[in-house]
């Protein structure tokens, strides 16, 4: 029996192995992948033998990226089970059955409050209050109340899984399209930038954050309407703030802030990333409050974990160094790592832009102005950028039919399709563009053909996907979507 946990992967799971061949290793196992199994195992490990040291090793890995046991539990001297007698439990021992999934909207009026909740000491709190105000009933807003969700545990556990289970199955999907040049072309990606996308789902597997959109009703469903897999917004609200409003009006007690792990897990995943203490990593975010808030947060983590860290608003920190390309900050240091909140689409078309107004055969000089292309698509492809190019793939919403397609047994996906199709007409559907941000450009259609809700943008242009209509529930007359995080890779 094995214990699959390692230092990448800290829930962990128990994988049981049920047969051994010459050249692998048959595990069954918790959801390690979710598909419906061919026979008494769910996948296999391979198995490598050193004859001349003797010795025999299990592989165990995912994605290009190795996963280490830290313990294994055997039973020597043990005979197997007859599978021909029946087992009797203790009925102690026996699993209770779980409750439904419950999420419920609360609003009180408080009666303590605690006046200073957030620390104006902190960098990330203090642009986070500059933004917002210190109050949680919003009195800005002439608010006396306060309002807030309540989820019971298994509700937890059920974003636990759906968030694991959804993020390797479109890191699967991911790698199929960057095998694919004709998924590529369906998915948009300029031809030019194929290469440094390869390269960096090649060379790049540890990222910082992403977060899921989840959805639940009152009948034990909970669907994933996409995955914003190159976003850290909200990522302050979630791991700090909505704890410290609850602590200051007293909704604390007996429970707990649904994002008790992101802290911890944002100090882990920079020091996953393999950059050398002391290094510098530039913080680069548009002229844009949240933004800056959010990227002061995740500042405070890479600094836990031993980095050297440094905030640049748009693009005046910023000098090229000769005229290969490299770019250094005010204090001289070359830019070699960058956390940024643009999506990488915004770089590409900067990139266009930037060939149009310059000229095919420009070359960088010091009296240039640096840009957000010369960064993120840096002429030596030598910057190292959080969240890395292949995050375009799974933010990509081309990859929700692929997705479908290869996993239409899992509860947690809607039918998703790049045409119309009789089931999704019965059902009622969304469409959307492939690309897009803060719903636009959003058409939600009836089961009658009727326009429900229609949004504009800047994305109409983009090919559409279609996907299955879920009804959200009201709860005091708002809807909630649910945010599954993702942090250095592990459900957070």
């Amino acid at each position: 029996c094995a214990l699959p946990i390692s230092d990448d992967t800290s829930p962990g799971h128990i994988g049981v192995i049920v047969e051994v061949t010459d050249t692998h290793v048959r595990v069954a196992d918790q959801n390690q992948h979710f598909h419906k199994w061919d026979g008494n195992y769910s996948h296999e490990l391979k198995l490598e033998h050193d004859a001349s040291k003797g010795t025999w090793t299990i592989v165990d890995s995912a994605y290009g990226k190795p996963w280490n046991p830290l313990g294994w539990m055997t039973f020597p001297g043990v005979a197997n089970r007859d599978p021909s007698v029946q087992i009797n439990y203790n009925p102690k021992y026996k699993t209770p059955k779980f409750d439904i999934i419950r999420l419920e909207r609360k609003t009180i009026v408080p009666t303590k409050t605690e006046e200073k909740c957030l620390d104006l000491t902190n960098e990330a709190e203090k642009k986070f209050v500059d933004t917002f105000g210190m109050d949680v009933s919003r009195s800005r807003l002439n608010e006396a109340s306060a309002n807030y969700y309540v989820g019971n545990f298994e509700l937890l556990l059920r974003i636990y899984e759906a968030t694991g289970v959804m993020h390797r199955i479109f890191l699967k999907e991911t790698e199929k399209v960057i095998a694919s040049d004709d998924l590529l072309e369906l998915f948009q990606i300029p031809k030019e930038f194929w290469p440094r996308l390869r390269n960096s789902w090649a060379t790049q597997p540890h990222s910082i954050t992403a977060r899921f959109d989840f959805v639940v009703d009152f009948n034990d469903n909970l669907k994933t309407f996409e995955y914003n897999a190159d976003s850290a917004s909200t990522l302050l609200e979630c791991g700090r703030i909505q704890n410290k409003y609850a602590k200051s009006i007293g909704i604390d007690e007996g429970s707990r802030s649904s994002g008790f792990r992101i802290e911890s897990l944002l100090k882990a995943a920079w020091k996953q990333t393999g950059i050398p203490k002391g290094s510098r990593v530039h913080f680069c975010v548009d002229d844009d409050d949240e933004e800056q808030y959010t990227a002061l947060y995740v500042m405070e983590k890479a600094r836990e974990a031993g980095l050297d860290c440094k905030l640049c608003v748009m693009f005046d920190e910023f000098t090229f160094k000769g005229t290969d390309g490299t770019i250094v900050d005010k204090d001289g240091i070359e830019v070699k790592n960058v956390w940024k909140t643009w999506m990488w689409e915004s770089g590409f078309a900067d990139y266009h832009k930037a060939r149009a107004e310059r000229g095919e055969n420009w070359t960088p000089s010091a009296s240039d102005k640096v840009r957000l292309t010369d960064i993120l698509l840096s002429a030596k492809d030598d910057i190292n950028v959080f969240e890395p190019m292949w995050k375009v793939i799974p933010s990509n919403k081309a990859i929700l039919p692929m997705i479908y397609e290869s996993n239409k047994d899992c509860p947690f996906i809607l039918p998703a399709s790049f045409e119309v199709t009789e089931g999704l007409k019965k059902t009622g559907y969304a469409t959307k563009p492939i690309v897009g941000r803060i719903g636009e450009n959003i058409t939600i259609t009836g089961t009658g053909g009727e326009t429900l809700l229609q949004s504009e943008g800047r994305f109409g242009a983009r090919t559409l996907v279609y996907q299955e209509k879920f009804d959200l529930p009201k709860r005091d007359d708002y809807y909630a979507i649910l945010g599954g995080w993702v942090i250095g890779g592990i459900s957070a």
